[in-house]
């Protein structure tokens, strides 16, 4: 199969998706493949570099039915990866622009490590009220186009990484810094192991939109009014897995825990009704074009 025709069965499958999905069950789906977007990362970055492909796949997940709920929920997720050389890196919802790939050579203080920067795009499908019934009352967080930048150093099998965003069509307003490290375990020809700890800064209007409880929603839900703070609102540490069973098909699968913190944590949300430690697990098939 061609590059050519490869884009063009990934397009096909993901409008196919799309269209034999009802709008309901579409929006749970993107809000889950939203919140794997990472593991999806991380399990593809298991791959050697410079490579050319589009990887497609479908499995369960199973998450909390909202960011500090006690209430967990198993639905399929699609997997759409696709990576063109050390150019663009497209994982689900988010795309990144390599601008600066450089590897440094023996004999240089960061010798044997490469760095990499360039600007993304992300789309947050945010929240709805009919994800819970804890939600009752709180209304919806819109979708948001974040417009950002990432930079990563990667040394022998250790990455560390950083990633800004900010919401520039209305969804939750605010911005979010992203900080991870991720340590590869494990590979060789079939299988790869990692492991990733990761934590989030989120402004004032992020942590609003999704942990506040405004006038109008106090009155509506019952909750009382609570205007959060900008600050760390988690850290979370996970674990990759992949086994190739041939060239085309191979099988991914990840185990995460989530714990909320500062005003997070504080939100009546995840206080009253929900619960500060998250988990999630999730398992896909994949198949490489």
């Amino acid at each position: 199969m061609t590059a050519r025709q490869s884009w063009v069965a990934a397009t096909c499958a993901a409008a196919a998706l799309v269209m034999l999905t009802p709008a309901a069950q579409a929006q749970s789906i993107e809000r889950a493949a939203t919140g794997l977007t990472d593991t999806l990362q991380s399990a593809i970055d298991l791959l050697p570099e410079d490579v050319t492909n589009i990887r497609l796949g479908l499995g369960p997940a199973i998450s909390p039915a909202y960011e500090g709920s006690d209430d967990y929920k198993i639905q399929p997720v699609p997997v759409i990866s696709l990576r063109y050389k050390n150019l663009i890196e497209v994982d689900n919802n988010e795309i990144k622009i390599i601008a600066f790939n450089h590897g440094f050579q023996s004999g240089t203080r960061f010798a044997g490590g490469t760095l990499r920067f360039g600007p993304l795009v992300s789309l947050n499908f945010g929240r709805s009220e009919g994800d819970s019934t804890d939600l009752v009352g709180m209304g919806d967080v819109g979708t948001s186009l974040e417009l950002g930048a990432f930079v990563s150093y990667t040394v022998n099998k250790t990455r560390v990484r950083v990633r800004a965003r900010q919401d520039v069509l209305g969804g939750h307003n605010g911005a979010t810094v992203q900080f991870d490290v991720a340590q590869t375990f494990y590979r060789d020809g079939r299988f790869a192991l990692s492991g990733s700890v990761s934590s989030m800064f989120a402004t004032v209007n992020y942590m609003k939109s999704f942990f506040g409880v405004n006038g109008r929603q106090a009155a509506a839900s019952g909750l009382p009014f609570y205007h959060p703070g900008s600050g760390f609102k988690d850290v979370t540490v996970g674990t990759n897995g992949s086994y190739a069973f041939s060239a085309q098909w191979s099988l991914v699968a990840n185990a995460s825990y989530e714990r909320l913190l500062g005003d997070a944590a504080a939100s009546p949300l995840v206080a009253t009704r929900g619960s500060r430690n998250q988990f999630s697990l999730s398992t896909f098939a994949v198949y490489t074009f």
